[in-house]
Order: C-alpha cells, then structure tokens, then sequence
C-alpha cells in the first residue's frame, strides 16, 4: 500500500509563484523609472505592487499566484476541504488557518488541491487578478478580486475541475503516492519528492481513457507509462501522440521596426511645415537683403546671427538636398527622381490617423449609449494601422537621414532663434516671428500661408512619430489593448510634461484630431480611411536592387490598375503628409 507523502513539493506552483513576484517587480520598477509624471491608473497599480509584495516578502505565508490564491478561496469559501488551505512555499502546501499553526494536512487534502490546479492549469483557465483585502482592522490577505470579469468563468472553470477531481476517488491518492516515489531522486519515498500538478492531471486523464481503476494489479506500471507519455519519454509516436505546442513568435527578437528610424521622422515633418511656410526662402531672403545693406541692422546680436547664417552656407543642406530627403523619408514631391521615392507614407500616415479618431469617438459613443454592438473598429485595427506605418518609417529611416534630421532640426531651432529677435521683428514691425514670416512671404515671395494651420500640423506630426517610436513594443504586440482608454479619458497633464518628446495616449489622440481638423478631413473620409486594408510590399530593412531590373520595374509601372487592384483612396496633399491644401497627387495606386 502506498501512501501520499505530506511533504512532497508540487514544483510547477513554485514557479507560478516565483514568475508572479518577478511579474510584480518589474512592474514597480517600469513605473518607477518613468520620466513623466504617472496617471492616476498607474499610481494605483504600483502602489497595489508594492503592497502585495511587502505581504509576500515579510517572511509570512503569503503567496500571490493568481491561480493559486484565486483557487485557495473557492475552496475555503465553499469549505471544499478539512482543515482549510492556508498557503504554499516552495511548492509545500500548508493547512489550517490564518490565527493557528498550520495543521497536519490529510492526504485526501494534499490530492484534491494538487489535482484541482493542475487540471485548471491544463485546461488553460485564467484566474482574476489579485488584490490586497482587509482580514481585519490589523491585516490584510492577497485574495482574487472578486468585481473582475474573470472571476465568473473561472468560477464556473474550477467547478468543472471540483467534479473532475471528485471523480477519480481513490484512484487519485494512490496515483499521487506513486508519483511522489516516481519523484523522489533515491525512489525509497525519502523526504520532499518532487511532482508536477500538470503531469498529475494528465496521468489521470490518460488512465481514465484506458480505463484503469484502483483494481489494477499493476497500477504501478500503468502509472509509469502515462507519465512517459505524458513527457515524451521512450515512446516510439511521441511526435504523433503530443500536442501542439508552438513557440511564443512574440518572445523572438523583432528589428522590423526601429524606433530611432521612426523618430527622424519628427524633425522632417517640421521641416516640410516650414517649407510650405516659405521659412527657409524668407530667412534666405532676409539674409540677402542683410548682404546687399538694405536692411537697417547694425552690429549686434541680430548682425550676428545672419552673419553667422551667410557664412555657413556651404556647409549647410541645400534646398534642393532638403527636398531629396523629404521625398526619401515622407515622399513628398520635389526630390530626385532617382531616389528611393516613400509613395506610401501619405496613405499609410492618413489611415493611422483616421484610425485613432474613429476607435476613440466610437468609444465614447458606445459608452454614452450603452450600445451592445461592436465597434466598427477595435484596438487591432489600429494597432495593425500603427504597424505598417511604423514598419514604413523605419524602412525609409535608415542611412544618412538620421544625421540629415538632426541637421535640419538644428538649422529650424537657428531659424527660430534669428526670426525672434527683437531687432529683426522691430524691422518688419512684427510682434512675433510668423509676422515676419507672413510679411516677407507677402512682399517678397509671391503670397503667404497660414501660420497657425502649419505649426499646428508641425506639432502633431511629431507627437505621432515620438508616440510610434516610444511604443513600438506595444504596436509589436500581437494581443491586448493598445491605447489605454482611462488615460484619454482621464488626462493627467502635468506642467513639466513635454508631449513632443514622450507622449501619452491622450497627447497621441489630441495629435490626431487637430491633425484631421487643420486638413479637413470629413467625418465620411475619417470612417473610410479608417478601415483596416491589405499592408503595402516592403522589406524591414532596405534591400539594394540591381540599376537594371530597377529599370525594368520602372517600364511596367502599376499593373495594379489594370487587374483591379487599384483600390487607392484620393488624398489631397500638396505638401505629401495629409493637408488638403493643393493638387492631389496621390490617386489611384495600388497599395
């Protein structure tokens, strides 16, 4: 007759255990270390982290496993078992109750709790998260929560798993005492046999379906040989009798979107708002007249800056440059015809915008209403928006336009310092610097634009490219929200808070619907864009094709049209990123 040994450790609930307190570290130090100021959602999740772990790490018997806390309080609730299951350490269970030493615990005990999470644990259920519960005016006691979504159907899960448990009968206990031999490293039953909960209810499972019962005169031996199935060990169909077990691909190392690559972007899109400024032509114009003596600046600190602006001419980007790289990086048109043209950007851009809007105005529709029905479109949609757009920024973000952005980003900051000066405002009797802008366009350049409309679209693009390349992790991810909606909903701006640099998803929102207002892009439009199409072709690093088929490719031009597949969407861009303001180059072209 063989026995339970009420010392035996269930090795998978140690590593449940230790996987959930590193899961609540690394949480509290992500929150910990972030620059900005936290939401109130994140404030109340670190300091729920830290209570927990402050209860797990006193030296007492807590334990912070969703399943296993979650299963620990269906059974004592319910009083499923005698003496109640206080806790486990080191995959140890222990009995009694929260005030008394933990009693001896029966061998019918120590089965049922095992056989219970590990049938819970292959059949997949998922446990609500744990809180932090009063026990008394002193106490407190890590339990599941209860008003969590997840906590009916894994009600519901661990019933099932009761019944199950329940009707195996002595078969489990007999089982269970010869896996603790099976686990034990001499095999004489000595002291902390290892067994895993898992295996446990695999084994039985396997001796159910052979029909095995507490009859069997080699029970021993039927054991054995479940548990060699269930490990893959010496059996000839292993790969025939296993279960698909794929590989995590999100675990896997993913360079398709680099996030510096995405960030060059930011300062481009300045840079182009700046041109169809006429900035760059109105400091250039300035400078001239500066040259030629008809502007009435003397030697001060204005002389000193278009001095310094003249004399470094030769080394700085020249139009025609500026122009090659906004036509690499946004595909704006102006650039060589040679280079490698970004003619997706324009369409990939106004559908990761038009994304964000719709899921977020539905949203808030939906829950005003109360409406049961699904959203036209869900965190997927975007994320999957995002992910080609990121994936189209980082392919035509290597090379030098990393050094080129940073040197336009340089010469606009320059720009700024020399239009602000009082002295040259005082010239033009400006009050500030898109007063010189707007005059000097006007007088000298053949027509003005509105200021105000471009600064607003310079700011949002690079809050939406800062956003891309902050979050590409979460874009990367194949499941779980992508935009947290109580941060939109709840903003916590802070005044040290810098959204150009790290923005939140609210700031990404906002961006978005001031981008959609300064285009004027209907609402109709916003619906159209918005919904998912099939990615356009391109690699995740450039790949250097041979001058001659380049020329071959260039013959044929878009077959697309010609079979169907020219299912493009018509955007007015004059200046390639979205504005509705000039002709529309962008038609009809296959994506």
């Amino acid at each position: 007759m063989f026995n339970v040994n009420d010392q035996v450790r269930f090795l998978d609930l140690a590593v449940l255990e230790t996987r959930a307190r590193d899961g609540l570290v690394d949480i509290v130090n992500r929150l910990s270390s972030l620059k900005r100021p936290l939401v109130a959602a994140e404030k109340q999740q670190l300091e729920l982290c830290k209570t927990i772990l402050g209860l797990v790490g006193n030296g007492g018997t807590e334990v912070c496993d969703p399943l296993f806390v979650a299963t620990r309080e269906l059974l004592n609730s319910n009083s499923l078992i005698t003496p109640p299951l206080l806790s486990e350490q080191d995959g140890q269970l222990f009995f009694g109750t929260d005030s008394q030493t933990p009693a001896d615990a029966t061998a019918t005990s120590i089965t049922q709790v095992a056989l219970v999470l590990g049938i819970l644990a292959v059949d997949g259920a998922t446990p609500p998260p744990v809180k932090v519960r009063k026990s008394n005016a002193t106490a407190s006691r890590i339990a599941p929560d209860a008003n969590d979504a997840l906590m009916n159907p894994f009600t519901r899960e661990f019933y099932a798993a009761v019944g199950e448990a329940n009707a195996y009968g002595d078969l489990a206990e007999k089982v269970l005492a010869l896996l603790c031999i099976e686990g034990d490293s001499d095999g004489s039953d000595g002291e902390n046999p290892g067994v895993v909960t898992t295996e446990f209810a695999r084994v039985m499972r396997g001796l159910l379906a052979r029909g095995i019962s507490t009859d069997e005169p080699q029970l021993r031996r039927r054991v054995n040989e479940e548990l060699n199935t269930v490990q893959n060990v010496g059996t000839e169909d292993s790969v025939a009798d296993g279960g698909i077990d794929l590989p995590n691909l999100e675990d896997l190392e993913d360079a398709n979107i680099v996030s510096e690559n995405v960030r060059v972007m930011g300062p481009m899109i300045v840079a182009a708002m700046f041109d169809e400024l006429k900035a760059f032509q109105v400091v250039d114009r300035i400078v001239e007249q500066f040259q030629h003596g008809t502007l009435p600046i003397g030697p001060g600190n204005a002389g000193k800056l278009l001095y310094r602006y003249w004399r470094e001419t030769p080394n700085r980007i020249s139009e025609q440059e500026r122009k090659n790289f906004a036509a690499i990086t946004l595909g704006i048109p102006g650039g060589d015809p040679n280079t490698a043209v970004n003619r997706e950007f324009n369409d990939l851009w106004i559908r990761f915008v038009s994304s964000v809007s719709s899921f977020v105005r539905q949203t808030e529709v939906d829950a005003l209403l109360r409406a049961t029905v699904p959203n036209p479109i869900n965190h997927q949609q975007v994320r999957k928006a995002a992910r080609d757009l990121a994936g189209n920024l980082s392919l035509h973000g290597y090379g030098m336009a990393h050094y080129a952005a940073r040197e336009i980003q340089s010469q606009v900051k320059f720009m700024i310092e020399l239009l602000q000066d009082p002295e040259i405002r005082g010239c033009y009797a400006s009050k500030d610097m898109w007063q010189v802008i707007d005059q000097v366009a006007t007088y000298e350049l053949g027509g003005a634009r509105t200021s105000s409309r471009y600064r607003t679209l310079a700011t949002c693009g690079t809050i939406i490219t800062a956003w891309l390349a902050n979050n590409v992790a979460r874009i990367n991810k194949a499941t779980g929200p992508l935009l947290n909606i109580d941060q939109i909903a709840n903003p916590d701006v802070s005044s040290n808070h810098k959204s150009t640099v790290d923005p939140t998803d609210y700031d990404l929102v906002n961006a978005c619907e001031l981008w959609l207002a300064d285009t004027a892009t209907s609402d109709t439009q916003i619906e159209q864009f918005s919904q998912p199409r099939e990615a356009p072709q391109m690699t995740s690093k450039p790949v250097q094709i041979p001058q001659m088929a380049r020329e071959m490719l260039d013959g044929i031009g878009d077959i697309g049209g010609s079979i169907g597949l020219g299912t493009g969407i018509p955007v007015k861009a004059g200046n390639g990123i979205g504005s509705n303001n000039g002709a529309s180059y962008y038609t009809n072209r296959r994506h």
